[in-house]
């Protein structure tokens, strides 16, 4: 890749100083299936995402707890057995790949699928989270028609799935056809069936919010945002847009920055859409309890 990227100044990345012995990979050895991310390598990886999931996490040495972090990924990624790759990108290093990554906190893990780059988190997860993280990501994967059974290696470790729902089946299939309508119909079926359904709840937000934005002019809907602060409409539409583009905090900040001295109709719809974006986000990332507890603050 030849397009310049533009540096990034990694001092500052949001980030504490790093313990001593904190190195990133430091006591763990590399994994099977993993690769070090350089500039050169970056359009082979994007174009290798094609056929497999990679998780890539931009990380530093002088991360806290990055070397254990790293270390948990790679041992959850080796049990899959070529199912999923993992590509770590040195930000000392390599500053033009992570600046392409539009990397502002280290670590940083994203998931690359299909040439695509998506966020998944920007602070270290605790080894339980990782293999719930792997799971989902194998999940995607296979939605998305890529084969995820590796060498044979992860179909040995991994638990053995259960029977999807006929009628999260039958939203996945929606989906597919872009039929966002027929989606959010089997979601909510689905809830009214069992209405505890963690699945149905975060896939019913996520169709939502894709169907609230399906087809709108972004430039104009930010400038009527822009032009109307007041306009309750014109800024869910925007944190629609925000989340929808992986900036997560922009979203909530800009809807919870709206309940200071809103009435209440006003607070009830933010506390909505507020709730509905906790769900897409999902309870593992970290920037969820600190919004909720900030709406918390200003309804009580």
């Amino acid at each position: 890749m030849t397009d310049p990227y533009g540096i990034i100044d990694l001092a500052a990345l949001k980030q504490p100083a790093a313990s001593e012995g904190s190195a990133g990979g430091a006591g763990s050895a590399p994994s099977a299936h993993e690769v070090a991310v350089t500039e050169q390598g970056l359009e082979q990886l994007v174009a290798d995402s094609q056929q497999i999931p990679t998780l890539m996490l931009v990380t530093s040495s002088r991360v806290p707890e990055g070397a254990q972090f790293l270390g948990s990924l790679r041992r959850a990624v080796d049990a899959q057995g070529g199912a999923l790759r993992l590509a770590v990108v040195d930000a000392d290093t390599q500053q033009r790949v992570a600046g392409a990554l539009r990397v502002e906190q280290l670590p940083t893990l994203l998931l690359l699928i299909l040439g695509q780059v998506q966020p998944i988190v920007q602070s270290v997860l605790p080894d339980e989270e990782v293999d719930n993280l792997i799971g989902q990501v194998l999940e995607l994967a296979k939605q998305q028609g890529l084969d995820t059974t590796g060498d044979g290696q992860g179909e040995q470790a991994a638990p053995e799935e259960e029977p999807m729902p006929p009628l999260i089946a039958e939203a996945y299939e929606a989906i597919e056809k872009g039929d966002l309508d027929a989606a959010v119909a089997a979601y909510e079926k689905q809830l009214s069936e069992t209405p505890a359904d963690a699945e149905a709840k975060a896939g019913l937000a996520t169709v939502s919010l894709m169907r609230r934005t399906q087809g709108i002019d972004a430039n104009a809907v930010r400038e009527e945002a822009a032009q109307k602060p007041t306009d309750l409409a014109a800024q869910l539409l925007v944190a629609d847009l925000d989340m929808l583009g992986g900036h997560v905090d922009d979203a909530f900040s800009r809807l919870l920055g709206h309940l200071r001295g809103a009435d209440q109709e006003t607070k009830a719809a933010l506390r909505d859409r507020l709730l509905q974006l906790f769900e897409v986000a999902g309870p593992a990332d970290p920037r969820v309890p600190a919004a909720r507890k900030r709406l918390a603050n200003f309804l009580y």
